[in-house]
């Protein structure tokens, strides 16, 4: 009876997560630096010095080239960026889902351990987008070559605009990129190397990462998985066991 109860339940369960886990992103902004905004830009010129003195500060070479050269590249890396995240994922998600619930669980919670570590991050360290930082010569080509709905003043009170390390557009693919691996097969199988590198193209020549932030969030990702491969096999088969009934 309580499993069958359990099982209509299971996608509202999931949906409730999901708006929770929304609210909880939007209550951390701003929650341990009052002016979050301007220790995001300086977080951001921070990055920026470490990224010169490493020596690949390449972000705004490859947007005005991609700009001077190639604006209809730009164009569709806009899109590509707002494609490849929430309908991507929401939609990968559902399909798991209906289809493979244990592997649905065991991304989802991936996603969920990688989300707490970006916001904490994002709590102590705000940083700013690329774009907004002046003296980086970065362009905002969302709002400068469309779609200008997307990432708007009027969509601010919707996201953290001091969010951007790590980057959860990439870090979030690369645990896609981890899904498409083992489950896909043949010639299939490129776009779990395809999406993560279309995705990081587009997220620093349209100005809204670093290549450090991508980097941080692919390190992030890869840390989500130990810590839930390490929950996997030794937390829960003793939980497991505990609930097993005793002969």
């Amino acid at each position: 009876m309580i499993a069958a109860i359990w099982a209509k339940c299971a996608g509202l369960i999931e949906i409730a997560l999901y708006i929770g886990a929304y609210l909880v992103y939007l209550a951390t902004k701003g929650l341990v630096h009052a002016d979050f905004q301007a220790v995001g830009l300086d977080n951001g010129d921070k990055i920026v010095s470490l990224q010169k003195d490493l020596g690949f500060l390449w972000e705004p070479g490859w947007q005005s080239w991609a700009v001077e050269n190639a604006k209809s590249l730009v164009v569709t890396m806009n899109w590509v960026y707002i494609v490849t995240y929430w309908p991507v994922i929401m939609l990968v998600a559902l399909v798991l889902f209906i289809n493979n619930r244990q592997d649905y669980y065991f991304y989802r919670t991936v996603v969920f351990v990688n989300l707490a570590g970006a916001l904490l991050t994002f709590m102590v360290f705000p940083a700013a987008s690329p774009f907004a930082i002046p003296g980086v010569g970065l362009l905002n080509t969302i709002q400068e070559y469309g779609p200008t709905f997307y990432g708007s003043e009027d969509m601010a009170s919707f996201y953290n605009i001091s969010a951007a390390m790590p980057s959860l557009h990439f870090s979030w693919t690369v645990i896609l990129g981890v899904l498409f691996w083992r489950t896909l097969r043949g010639p299939c199988r490129a776009l779990a190397l395809l999406y993560p590198v279309l995705t990081f193209a587009a997220i620093v020549l349209t100005g809204n990462h670093f290549i450090l932030d991508a980097v941080a969030g692919g390190a992030l990702a890869a840390g989500a998985f130990v810590i839930v491969l390490l929950l996997r096999f030794t937390v829960w088969p003793v939980r497991r066991a505990l609930r097993s009934p005793t002969i």
